[in-house]
């Protein structure tokens, strides 16, 4: 299993980093995306993968940093790097509609490529969903209100290998179950300090790297504050774990 980081910034584009995205493939799996946020594309251009090679998409929650770039992907479908197979998605409850109300607002009409919208599969907290030779596990993550559903999401492959990714919450059950078994958490820390939103920062990890369950945790959707700080602040955590902090680019075979 390979994993790529496409992006590793919060929402703001900080450090000049792309939205949090990542690209992960396996033998006789993939490859799919992780989230889809609008700066996605181009940074698949920026590490020389072809967007009509992408299998799939696994969809952690629904905010424009996370999947603002669907439109995108949806004309470059159409008029660039033309698609001839359906695009499998997996997201929570409301995937669809948000996708088909994204490609009115920023291109109407795109949706008439409407085989690209058979392969959705809406899963909440608890259920499964095959992706493209991968299986997607969804956890209940604390980022947005009812009746969204975000997600934290374990995706294995056929081999027993897996990796989890928080998406955008606060520290909670859900976010900790997913890492269990995997070979690597990515999971987000925005801020350094709270006040933070429904988001992760340092001093809450601080508290809580014991409740990790994967053997690896990259720390990712990484504010100004956490990556101008990451030399120094890397010694607050245990000398046990095998933490990294998300840059663009890296990439980590399991």
């Amino acid at each position: 299993m390979r994993l790529r980081v496409l992006g590793s910034a919060d929402a703001f584009n900080s450090a000049g980093r792309g939205h949090s995205s990542y690209w992960l493939e396996s033998p006789g799996a993939g490859p799919i995306a992780i989230d889809f946020g609008a700066t996605t594309l181009m940074r698949l251009r920026a590490e020389g993968l072809r967007a009509s090679d992408m299998a799939g998409i696994a969809i952690t929650h629904l905010h424009g940093d996370h999947v603002g770039g669907l439109p995108f992907l949806w004309i470059d479908a159409m008029y660039h790097e033309r698609r001839s197979a359906p695009l499998a998605i997996v997201g929570p409850v409301g995937t669809r509609e948000k996708i088909l109300a994204l490609l009115e607002v920023t291109y109407a009409h795109a949706d008439r490529i409407d085989w690209m919208l058979h392969a959705i599969t809406e899963i909440a907290p608890g259920e499964s969903a095959p992706l493209c030779g991968f299986t997607v596990h969804g956890f209940a993550a604390e980022h947005m209100d009812l009746p969204d559903r975000p997600l934290c999401l374990r995706i294995a492959d056929a081999h027993g290998k897996s990796v989890a990714f928080s998406g955008d919450t606060e520290l909670c059950d859900g976010l900790f179950a997913a890492s269990e078994g995997a070979e690597m958490l990515v999971a987000e820390c925005t801020q350094l300090t709270p006040p933070a939103g429904k988001h992760c920062t340092w001093e809450g990890w601080k508290t809580a790297f014991h409740r990790v369950k994967a053997q690896r945790l990259m720390l990712t959707h990484l504010g100004d504050d956490v990556r101008d700080a990451a030399p120094r602040i890397r010694g607050d955590a245990p000398p046990s774990l095998d933490l990294a902090f998300a840059e663009d680019g890296a990439i980590y075979d399991f």
